[in-house]
């Protein structure tokens, strides 16, 4: 027996189904297929975008075990700054993103975006000098500031309340399994002996995998349910409806200025920008030197490359672990933080006090609990925040955290303290206990 769901309205413009919206019912178990073929199509695209980013991301601290520096000539504080200039490019775009995301279709933003960053990352095998690879590093950054506040408006447009933080765990999964692929490219490419070294080679794969999957990108991602070539008419109408019937948003052409100084003035919001800014420094300075620190305890090249693997392994454990359980229960998204920061701040104090090699690489692993929270963030902004508006606005003020916090986290790595690094053990412990109490 179907079940009728009023329509609600909401600040969007009209569809080419809105006309169809007045009579249109959804049953419980057309509602659950509906649900199930979007979640075989759209989390696939979005998780797999986000695989592609974060291996973009991976490529330079792979690279700078593959020849890079050596070949740039960098020094410590140079490679820091190259880690650092990313944020500093994604930032500048940050503050267009809610403007071009309102204005414009998200899809055909979000693939605009794979494809400049196809071409940049190619171009990193080309790069001589240092000054070259601050260039190439910010273009890269500025071209990927869309891409995490657009995969999130993605999902708030496609789903339910209830149905976001299971839905950015999957995309979340995707940074899980470009960490592990980004292990096992570097470790291919480590193995190619010829003229050009190993790191450009890292380069041009990435550009080559990232320009295909653009290309199939722009045939297929949606810009909302009502264009979406994966469902049929009936069930755009019907993935329409299911969120008009929860008060959700679907997609507004206007950009409302009353929604962007709300969003500005919402203290909340300003909370989740500090939290992501205090995940973000711990988070970019494991990123950035991972795999140098690991060559320093006494891991090959090869073997720090695959030790991804396991990272990977551990972030996706975690992340998919914490957002089914915040699916499946109410109003525990920031327990469930405060779970991971702890679990985070276990595994730095391992790092720091750990008797012996063993118990300092499994307080490594531990530390990854924390990225999970990321989505957990995102999740309750694509929930919580009202208006199509405001929602992108708040995205990107919550992005903006998340840069300042990567731009700093480099800096905290002394070249002299290798191999132990003592110093961003004692920040590892401190920033995961602010996480704790934020």
């Amino acid at each position: 027996m179907p079940v009728e769901q009023p329509v609600a309205a909401d600040d969007g413009e009209k569809t080419h189904v809105a006309i169809e919206m007045e009579t249109a019912t959804v049953s419980t178990a057309e509602d659950g297929a509906l649900v199930r073929r979007i979640d075989m199509w759209l989390c696939p695209m979005v998780a797999l975008s986000m695989t592609l980013q974060y291996m973009d991301k991976q490529a330079l601290p792979a690279a700078s075990i593959l020849g890079l520096i050596q070949e740039l000539h960098l020094s410590g504080a140079q490679y820091s700054w190259a880690s650092s200039i990313f944020y500093f490019g994604y930032l500048a775009l940050t503050y267009a993103t809610p403007y071009l995301m309102v204005r414009w279709p998200v899809g055909k933003v979000l693939c605009c975006t794979f494809l400049c960053w196809a071409v940049i990352i190619g171009a990193h095998a080309a790069l001589k000098s240092f000054g070259g690879l601050m260039a190439a590093r910010a273009l890269l950054g500025a071209a990927e500031a869309a891409a995490i506040p657009g995969s999130s408006l993605m999902i708030g447009m496609f789903y339910q309340r209830q149905e976001h933080a299971l839905r950015h765990g999957f995309w979340f999964l995707g940074h899980s399994l470009g960490i592990m692929l980004a292990g096992l490219l570097s470790f291919g490419v480590a193995h190619i002996k010829s003229g050009v070294g190993a790191w450009k080679w890292l380069f041009i794969a990435m550009g080559i995998i990232t320009l295909i999957w653009a290309a199939l990108m722009f045939w297929q991602l949606p810009d909302h349910p009502g264009t979406a070539k994966f469902l049929s008419k009936d069930q755009q109408v019907r993935a329409v409806e299911r969120l008009r019937s929860s008060q959700m948003v679907v997609k507004t052409n206007r950009f409302q200025w009353d929604q962007f100084r709300e969003a500005l003035l919402d203290l909340r919001i300003w909370l989740l920008c500090f939290y992501l800014l205090c995940m973000s420094v711990c988070s970019s300075s494991i990123n950035a030197f991972s795999q140098i620190v690991l060559v320093g305890l006494g891991f090959n090249v090869y073997q720090a490359n695959l030790f991804l693997i396991a990272v990977g392994a551990v972030h996706a454990t975690f992340g998919i672990s914490s957002t089914y359980i915040c699916s499946r229960y109410r109003n525990v998204r920031c327990i469930a933080s405060v779970l991971l920061c702890s679990l985070s701040l276990m595994g730095s104090i391992l790092v720091r006090f750990g008797p012996n090699l063993g118990a300092k690489i499994f307080g490594f692993l531990t530390i990854f609990a924390f990225p999970a929270t990321i989505s957990i963030a995102y999740s309750m902004i694509a929930s919580n925040v009202a208006g199509f508006t405001k929602k992108s606005v708040a995205a990107s003020i919550v992005t903006l955290g998340y840069c300042v916090g990567n731009i700093i986290g480099p800096f905290l790595f002394f070249p002299r303290e290798k191999p132990k690094y003592p110093a961003i053990k004692r920040s590892l412990w401190a920033r995961s206990s602010a996480l704790v109490g934020t």
